[in-house]
């Protein structure tokens, strides 16, 4: 079970690993990690929170930052690229990845490529792109994109916020949720 658990977070995502830098080999795991843990789960989170049952989670008081104050858990994702987080808030349907360096650049563009064109019959919209100045991470982009078929009820939201500092906490976190229009 642990073995199909681990292989889970591996996805098809290709790198070429001889060309590129760490920073972009961070990026493209991030990227690998959020399109097959939150985006492939995201109509059925407590399914994957399921799966993770057996893994090893992070401490509460390691969790909490995590999970932006709310109950919930969030697990170490392994993965030879870097540091990289998944946390599943419990009273949320969100799912959220955080990975300590990628280059923001790269993440930004894996990220549009995942989420800029959604599978018919659903529409992709860019919901927003906004760029800030943060005390702690310094220049943040944040990016967000809708899926939803017209007239829809509910609509998928992807986000991405990315940080250049290399001073930053964090250089990127993607969430995945369904929201009521």
């Amino acid at each position: 079970m642990r073995a199909f658990t681990i292989s889970m977070f591996i996805s098809a995502v290709a790198c070429n690993t001889s060309l590129a830098s760490d920073a972009e080999n961070q990026a493209k795991s991030f990227a690998t990690i959020y399109a097959s843990l939150c985006m492939k789960n995201l109509s059925n989170l407590e399914g994957l929170r399921a799966k993770l049952k057996d893994m090893p989670k992070l401490p509460p008081e390691k969790s909490i930052q995590f999970l932006s104050g709310n109950p919930g858990d969030a697990w170490p994702v392994p993965d030879k690229n870097g540091t990289f987080v998944l946390a599943l808030p419990s009273n949320k349907n969100i799912c959220m990845v955080y990975a300590r360096r990628a280059d923001a650049t790269k993440a930004e563009e894996m990220f549009v490529g995942l989420v800029g064109n959604s599978p018919a019959p659903l529409i992709s919209r860019l919901a927003k792109d906004e760029r800030a100045q943060t005390i702690a991470n310094g220049p943040t982009h944040t990016i967000s994109y809708e899926w939803s078929v017209p007239n829809a009820a509910r609509t998928m939201l992807f986000t991405l916020t990315t940080a250049s500092s290399n001073n930053a906490q964090l250089q990127a976190l993607g969430s995945a949720t369904i929201v009521d229009n």
